[in-house]
């Protein structure tokens, strides 16, 4: 019986509470991306494969970082520390989070190099192709509405949990075109390779603004500056 009242407690926060529903399902994504690590890393090392293990370095960094976010949190609350003093700590947690997101942009660097070299093994028929289409779209859309989503909320972990989210959406973008190129095209005819190198470089380059606006952000933050909504990420 207490198990269902809490359990009642909990669903109830999840769908009232915003920034509980946030750090909720970013705990949750950090396990299923966990096992994306242990699965991607598995099969690198067994058969060679340095796609998987390219994906399994880049799934490392964002269960690790996901996991920061949502541990420092806790610590947070475990510290019992008052609205203000979070947010005094969220500052400097900002900051060091948007560093971190460099090293998302870095670790997607060997995956997109694998992916315009063709040097990913791809098995889809066109079932499966569209099927990933439809899901990649949906996850995209979903990721674009709560990132600008976010942006109305004072706390900081949020957007930054948010950014990370946003970010591993294009990343399937960029895994949905190769899968794309290679199911429809054959992945070797005309300039449809030319062209999904080109676009992954370009999708890249947009996450490392990303990246670098959020640092901007941050920097402003720590100095007590007023942020200017050019800069709302």
């Amino acid at each position: 019986m207490e198990r269902k009242q809490r359990a009642g407690k909990f669903i109830k926060r999840v769908r009232s509470d915003y920034v509980f529903r946030t750090f909720a399902i970013s705990a949750f994504s950090f396990f299923v991306t966990a096992a994306f690590t242990a699965y991607n890393l598995f099969l690198g090392l067994a058969y060679k494969a340095a796609w998987n293990v390219s994906v399994a370095a880049y799934y490392a960094v964002l269960a690790g970082l996901r996991a920061y976010i949502v541990l420092s949190e806790r610590q947070f609350v475990k510290k019992g520390l008052t609205a203000g003093q979070k947010e005094e700590e969220r500052k400097n947690l900002f900051f060091v989070q948007s560093i971190m997101l460099f090293l998302l942009d870095f670790a997607l660097i060997a995956p997109i190099i694998l992916m315009a070299l063709r040097k990913k093994e791809i098995n889809y028929s066109v079932i499966p192709a569209i099927a990933t289409a439809a899901y990649t779209v949906f996850k995209t859309v979903i990721a674009i509405r709560n990132f600008i989503k976010a942006g109305k909320y004072s706390n900081l972990s949020v957007k930054i949990l948010k950014n990370i989210s946003f970010i591993d959406a294009f990343v399937s973008v960029l895994s949905l075109q190769y899968i794309l190129i290679v199911t429809f095209d054959d992945g070797t005819n005309g300039n449809m390779p030319v062209l999904g190198a080109v676009t992954s470089v370009a999708i890249w380059s947009f996450l490392v603004i990303i990246s670098v606006l959020s640092v901007v952000r941050a920097v402003r933050i720590r100095h007590g500056e007023r942020e200017s909504s050019q800069l709302e990420i």
